[in-house]
């Protein structure tokens, strides 16, 4: 909330603030957080009982939401003041949305795009405007490990409580793997696919959340880089990540099916690959 309080602001009308919204000790407190100070137990009590219910109340008289600011030490500094506009502007196209703005805008001097997710209980189609891209999910995505991940380097209009536990199903974990493949071998866009086999994969084999700025790095280390290391990576996650019985289990019968669609297809690559790639992890899972 602090982030929509200018201090020269609060300077230049200290006179007009003065008796009419803050006491002079109001005030002096409300100096000292802004400038970062840190305050005693008592100035503290005063803070969050009289001078934060009064910022609160001053910014629903102006439909301003309360910013919440997450991994603030990761942004760049002058981004913030530009990111709480872009949400002010989104929140008066989309009235009463939960919004929420990341990516490497907030981390990277050079970026492309402005990630902005909105969600809604509606589908409606994305959009792009200028650099800002807009994307739609149901509210179910906040309680996934995709909205748990970009949440810790974010700015939004909300907050919502962070999961820490997440059961990848193996079925759910193939398909990435499967999907991403596809992508690559018909070269289409595989961004998406790409970052959600990270997530997935260091979750999976290392119970990791990947914060935006790690997936980001990782994301552009295995962009361009061949299909080998993408299988060795799939491959010990699903070593590291899951029951070695289950796993031969079932690898076993998906190799028995793609050996089957292989001799009707026999120019689906993917398949050939799909099959070597289940053989590995079944040899390693002893």
């Amino acid at each position: 909330m602090e982030n929509l309080i200018d201090l020269g602001l609060i300077e230049k009308n200290t006179r007009l603030f003065k008796g009419r919204i803050f006491t002079e000790m109001q005030l002096d407190i409300l100096k000292k957080r802004l400038k970062k100070k840190s305050l005693n137990n008592n100035e503290k009590t005063y803070y969050y009982k009289f001078i934060k219910p009064k910022i609160r109340a001053m910014m629903a008289f102006f439909n301003i939401s309360e910013i919440d600011i997450q991994g603030r030490e990761f942004i760049i500094e002058n981004r913030i003041k530009y990111a709480i506009k872009i949400l002010g502007k989104l929140e008066r196209k989309h009235k009463n949305k939960k919004i929420l703005l990341t990516g490497s805008f907030l981390f990277n001097k050079e970026y492309n795009d402005i990630d902005a997710f909105i969600f809604t209980k509606y589908t409606k189609e994305d959009y792009q405007s200028n650099k800002i891209h807009v994307t739609f999910l149901p509210e179910s995505t906040l309680e996934s490990l995709f909205y748990n991940s970009i949440s810790q380097i974010s700015i939004s209009n909300f907050k919502h409580a962070k999961k820490k536990d997440f059961n990848i199903a193996l079925n759910d974990i193939l398909q990435t793997y499967e999907l991403l493949i596809n992508a690559i071998l018909n070269k289409e866009d595989h961004l998406k696919n790409l970052r959600n086999f990270i997530l997935q994969t260091e979750y999976a084999s290392k119970g990791i959340i990947l914060n935006p700025k790690q997936l980001y790095k990782i994301k552009e280390k295995l962009m361009h880089n061949n299909l080998d290391i993408l299988s060795n990576t799939f491959i010990n996650s699903l070593i590291l990540g899951y029951n070695k019985r289950i796993l031969k289990q079932k690898l076993k019968i998906q190799i028995n099916d793609y050996k089957k669609l292989s001799k009707e297809y026999k120019t689906a690559n993917n398949l050939s690959i799909y099959i070597d790639t289940y053989s590995k992890v079944i040899s390693l899972a002893t």
